[in-house]
């Protein structure tokens, strides 16, 4: 089965920066699976999403869908959502929850053109499959962290997407709202969306249907073990 989204040997560089974030990275996620980035700070995770993403210039082969980044980046932008690190509304953010979602969508029009008759219920579906309904007009800054980020994910239900790439999604959360967005992640997984998550935490790791270690910025398959503190005494040499 051809992978859904695949890196083959891809060095990138920022532009200005010092050396490669990523030196020779590979993997290969199959349509419905879940895989997680694991590893230390610094080690090119967030690279690789941006990599799919095209935000950074890379050499080697990078596809999604099958199709080469650099060369189809507008109709892979259509397809796929990104959720960016550590992102939070501030409680005077003058947004509802429901526009939040809506603007998802905002892309698949023509500059300045108002969101067609039905939108607003597109949004509200996705809102109410990750148990939002009832926030739908709540501004999004009045959300508790785990709830802007189910909201984030109910953005990219909106648009239709067909890959999530998640950097961090559970950063700053407590234990509780880590299980509830690990449930929802999940949920939609199970639902058939293709879902590449970086993380620290254990609350996907046993779920997952495969994982990678990065470091410097290389990536090493995961071997099947029971959790992460096994997987960092078992790469790093612990």
């Amino acid at each position: 089965m051809d992978a859904l989204l695949k890196l083959s040997q891809v060095w990138a560089a920022y532009p200005g920066g010092r050396g490669a974030a990523l030196r020779g990275a590979s993997l290969r996620l199959l349509s419905g699976e879940l895989g997680l980035l694991l590893g230390p700070n610094g080690a090119g995770k967030t690279t690789i999403l941006e990599v799919f993403l095209g935000f950074v210039p890379y050499r080697g082969e990078a596809k999604v869908f099958g199709l080469e980044v650099r060369r189809h980046l507008g109709e892979i932008r259509r397809r796929l959502a990104y959720m960016p690190q550590a992102l939070f509304f501030a409680p005077d953010t003058p947004c509802r929850t429901v526009e939040l979602v809506a603007m998802g969508r905002f892309g698949l029009f023509r500059p300045w053109q108002r969101l067609p008759r039905g939108e607003r219920n597109r949004a509200l579906e996705a809102l109410a499959r990750l148990g939002l309904a009832e926030k739908a007009d709540w501004p999004v800054g009045h959300l508790s962290g785990g709830q802007q980020r189910k909201a984030l994910l109910a953005r990219a239900l909106a648009k239709g997407a067909e890959v999530l790439l998640l950097d961090e999604p559970f950063a700053s959360l407590d234990p509780e709202a880590r299980q509830d967005l690990a449930q929802a992640i999940l949920s939609l997984r199970d639902e058939g969306l293709t879902i590449l998550v970086v993380v620290h935490e254990e609350e996907l790791f046993s779920r997952a249907d495969q994982a990678w270690f990065v470091r410097d910025g290389r990536t090493q398959p995961v071997p099947s073990l029971k959790s992460l503190a096994e997987v960092w005494a078992s790469l790093c040499g612990r």
